[in-house]
């Protein structure tokens, strides 16, 4: 299997995927003490480094799938597993938080996706991305709720 040339979403802006999400949901904010007192309605094009980096750390955990199923695109198992480790960890360290809120990351997910793409994000991509985003969506829920 060939490798990707585009390089990996950690180093695509990922501040878009978390700005975009505090926007639709701008409760949530409250989940993450390093953003506190952030406005959600200023992160658009934000430079907080605080930001950045939970930003990062959200986008690291699709590239590690990603990069696991290209890996060994016959065995998902290690994808799974960091899916699950991640649901878990947000049980236990983000107080307050829903496995309801992972759904939420969908549509900035895409979003993001849809910027890195650009003229290439068609609707096969798009339903490729969407299915991509369930599969990550139905292994952290289970570990959330593990």
């Amino acid at each position: 299997m060939a490798r990707s040339t585009s390089p990996p979403l950690r180093r695509q802006r990922p501040t878009r995927v978390l700005c975009r999400y505090l926007m639709d949901n701008p409760d949530n904010v409250a989940l993450y003490p390093k953003l506190k007192g952030v406005d959600p309605k200023s992160l658009s094009g934000s430079t907080d480094t605080n930001v950045e980096n939970v930003a990062k750390q959200y986008v690291q955990v699709f590239d590690d799938v990603i990069s696991s199923v290209e890996a060994n695109p016959a065995d998902a198992t290690e994808a799974c597993k960091r899916l699950n480790s991640v649901g878990k960890l947000h049980r236990v360290k983000v107080s307050g938080m829903e496995s309801t809120h992972f759904q939420a990351l969908e549509q900035p997910f895409l979003y993001m996706v849809s910027e890195v793409l650009q003229d290439r994000f068609t609707d096969k991509a798009e339903q490729l991305f969407k299915k991509f985003f369930q599969f990550c969506l139905q292994y952290l829920t289970e570990g959330f709720n593990g």
